[in-house]
């Protein structure tokens, strides 16, 4: 057996290195400024009154306006805030209803059919969502293209012009933005919303009144723009080894080197792994396997090595006695492990049930860290 290879693992045992969680859980909002962003734009739009289709097509269409901010707070929903308007054209058939008193400057048909002039200025409220990244689950960072579907509510006022009276409506609206990114900090959209207020504009037939716009817009990312994806906790608990160096996995695919260690260690009752499972379950964890195989790779490489499985169980749950035997099924569960699956040498793999008669994690607050099988290098 080659001692100098045992001796980076004696720095956790006499160092008395203290197997914590990672505490670092940075947010999917890190500041309000982040996915914050300004927007303008412009374009037509049409009321749908009772004989809008008698209208020249010319005259159906109006001028709209908007000006937005907004916020996504995930990869998925955000929200916004507009204020918007300008212009309608509406039409009241002749012979069977009386104009709006006062009439003033309209264009009467020679049948007494006549196109009013609406001017208001609407607030907006909706919620937004980026249905591209919830088909993908994730954020698709840099997609130059997205499908932002969005419903809400809103307010307008209806100014006094022309014969039509001052009011004051609810509206609610429902579209879809086309989103392009063209910039870091930049992206063009093509809007198509369907707007909807109550009979102020349609008081002839007394019911709701629907519009369609379509509008060409940009929107301005002063800050961040990107989400920061969520750290899991992950317990220091994996170890490689290599000559005179201990490393820690603090989270999968990147280690951090702890220390050098010199040559006079002594190595043995060292952890050489932490395979952690659920409450009453002798399965462990799906992402433990690299644990495992790291352990059975040592074995290989060093073949006079001898091992110990101490399984243990959370003490704040079940009877004395089914933690203990649940203790030495998870114990089992990692020799088999060891031996079926990575070809390690069972001549040199112990087991200890030790159940709750020790709680290795008992400085944490997550008392199920407890339910665990530890492996030791004993010879």
């Amino acid at each position: 057996m080659n001692i100098k290879h045992f001796l980076p693992s004696a720095l956790l045992l006499l160092s008395g290195v203290t197997v914590t969680a990672q505490t670092h859980e940075p947010s999917v909002w890190e500041d309000f400024g982040s996915n914050l962003y300004i927007d303008v734009g412009g374009g037509v739009q049409t009321l749908f009154a009772p004989g809008w289709k008698d209208i020249a097509f010319g005259k159906q269409i109006t001028p709209s306006f908007s000006l937005g901010v907004g916020k996504w707070f995930n990869p998925f929903w955000g929200i916004h805030f507009a204020a918007e308007g300008y212009s309608f054209n509406g039409f009241r058939p002749g012979g069977a209803y009386d104009p709006f008193s006062p009439l003033n400057r309209v264009d009467v048909g020679y049948d007494g059919s006549f196109r009013y002039y609406l001017r208001y200025m609407g607030l907006n409220a909706d919620i937004r969502f980026s249905l591209l990244n919830l088909i993908a689950g994730r954020e698709r960072k840099g997609a130059p293209y997205d499908l932002v579907p969005y419903i809400g509510i809103g307010y307008a006022h209806m100014f006094a012009y022309r014969g039509s009276t001052k009011e004051n409506l609810f509206t609610g609206h429902a579209g879809v933005r086309n989103r392009f990114a063209v910039h870091r900090m930049v992206d063009v959209n093509l809007d198509v919303t369907a707007g909807w207020t109550d009979n102020y504009v349609n008081p002839v037939t007394d019911r709701y009144m629907a519009s369609m716009a379509v509008q060409v817009g940009v929107s301005f990312y002063p800050g961040r723009r990107a989400f920061r994806k969520p750290t899991v906790k992950v317990p220091v608990e994996t170890f490689r080894y290599r000559t005179d160096t201990v490393f820690v996995r603090e989270v999968p695919g990147r280690d951090k080197v702890i220390e050098f260690v010199p040559d006079h260690r002594n190595i043995l009752g060292v952890v050489m792994a932490s395979v952690r499972f659920a409450v009453n379950r002798s399965m462990a964890y799906k992402g433990q396997e690299t644990q495992i195989y790291e352990v059975a790779r040592y074995l290989r490489e060093h073949p006079k090595a001898v091992v110990r499985i101490e399984g243990y169980a959370d003490a704040t749950s079940g009877s004395e006695d089914y933690n203990h035997k649940l203790a030495q099924q998870r114990a089992e569960y990692v020799r088999k492990q060891l031996v079926d699956t990575y070809k390690a040498d069972a001549s040199r793999i112990e087991t200890k049930a030790i159940g709750t008669a020790r709680q290795p994690y008992d400085d944490t607050t997550d008392t199920q860290w407890n339910c665990v099988a530890i492996i030791r290098l004993i010879k």
